[in-house]
């Protein structure tokens, strides 16, 4: 199968091109060819297809300048990039995918990639990494407390509330963007839809989408890369740093602690704050290690005693949470969005409720002081990610999903003269 993978960024940035490109490893792997399509920038992993990505463009930048120019590029390029329109439609008829499966696209390549893949018949399946179609926000987050006003449909409730960064301006595009995409009925022309979490897929539904639609397919780990080791006397969070992912609360409980030290790794913009809010606290339990990855980043994990997950937000499926069970590693972590489906209270970990410093100092201190509980409970986790996270297992439900789209792409695309290439997805895999 020749399956055409769209995201934006073409290199290793976040939890969305993480997938992508594992994904994009594993299919080839198994003799499928992998075609990709995204933004051209810098960083981007090298590639024949380069010249058919389309042009970067720096929205932060652009805002900055505070001119209407300015504004309206930034408008119409998140809503509608007819550029990105032109490069997919040459890019499809050069290579003629079977299948095109979507990931992040919205700002830089936008839903108007959706019309000509239709155009040609190509199935397209859409792999979801947060809830932006239900939610101008992405992340149902306003003023840093979870808000769902925009449910069901309500997408005028972002502009008035300002919920993209505060902005008006950039809170008006989320809203267009998200009203245009129902507008031009973008959910009912995607053969698939695949949500890494039954939470996100229930979100779906709240907005509106048709359920038989929308498939319950947890990203994967590579089990074989992680192995767990002897405990070197930390816990660790592992993860961006940033507001939403509640690390003042961590520190917060860490300094509450008469044991145990905490290992942050990652970078992002509230580290200062984080490391000003321990010396407020006057706690030295806790340590900066910056980002880490690869090789390193697995054997910090595999050496903790456990892992720690104090989102404040409605997290799908945290990688963190799937490399800690990878490396039997068991979890403490608040207990909303997608996570109590990959924590068992109790048996792979403990749950707590999100912002309650003294329930997560008391989770705290019950794992540090109980290493049979956290052994049983790492060796549980461990046996939960062969069934659920592992290499084999994700493969398989893919290519059920690629399966279940090409007969429904066939179906959609029965009056398109435009015709599809055939070559056989339904029997592929």
């Amino acid at each position: 199968m020749r399956v055409l993978m769209v995201q934006t960024y073409y290199f290793q940035r976040g939890g969305d091109s993480t997938y992508m490109l594992g994904l994009s490893k594993l299919l080839e792997e198994r003799g499928h060819e992998v075609v990709p399509f995204g933004m051209r920038t810098p960083s981007n992993l090298p590639t024949p297809y380069a010249d058919y990505f389309v042009s970067e463009i720096d929205f932060p930048s652009l805002l900055a300048r505070r001119s209407p120019r300015a504004a309206w590029r930034v408008l119409a390029r998140s809503v509608y990039s007819g550029e990105a329109r032109r490069k997919i439609a040459a890019l499809a008829d050069a290579v003629k995918p079977d299948l095109a499966h979507f990931h992040n696209i919205h700002a830089h390549l936008t839903t108007s990639i959706v019309s000509p893949l239709r155009a040609r018949g190509i199935p397209i399946v859409w792999t979801l990494h947060d809830f932006r179609l239900v939610c101008p926000n992405t992340s149902f987050l306003r003023g840093g407390e979870i808000c769902e006003r925009c449910l069901p449909n309500r997408y005028y409730e972002a502009v008035l509330r300002r919920c993209k960064k505060g902005s008006l301006p950039a809170s008006l595009v989320a809203a267009i963007t998200t009203l245009y995409d129902r507008a031009a009925r973008v959910p009912s022309r995607i053969d698939r839809f695949v949500a890494p979490s039954a939470f996100l897929k229930r979100k779906l539904v709240e907005g509106g989408f048709d359920p038989a639609r929308v498939a319950v397919v947890p990203n994967f780990v590579d089990l074989d890369s992680y192995r767990a080791l002897p405990e070197k006397g930390y816990f660790v969070y592992l993860g961006r740093l940033l507001y939403e992912k509640g690390l003042d609360y961590l520190v917060r409980a860490v300094s509450k602690l008469e044991t145990g030290r905490l290992v942050i790794v990652g970078e992002g913009s509230v580290e200062g704050d984080l490391r000003a809010l321990a010396r407020e606290l006057g706690t030295d339990r806790v340590e900066f290690a910056g980002h880490k990855s690869g090789e390193a980043l697995r054997r910090l994990v595999a050496e903790s005693q456990f892992v720690v997950l104090p989102s404040r937000w409605y997290e799908n499926l945290p990688f963190a949470i799937m490399e800690a069970m990878a490396c039997s590693k068991p979890v403490v972590a608040s207990n909303l969005g997608g996570i109590p489906e990959m924590v068992d209270d109790g048996a792979t970990g403990m749950l707590f409720p999100m912002g309650d410093v003294d329930a997560l100092a008391d989770r705290l201190r019950r794992m540090l002081g109980d290493r049979p509980a956290r052994e049983e409970m790492g060796r549980r986790g461990r046996e939960k990610a062969e069934r659920l996270y592992g290499r084999e297992v994700h493969y398989e439900r893919i290519m059920e999903i690629y399966r279940d789209a090409a007969g429904a792409g066939r179906g959609s695309a029965a009056g398109d003269t435009s015709g599809k290439t055939g070559r056989g997805v339904a029997q592929s895999g």
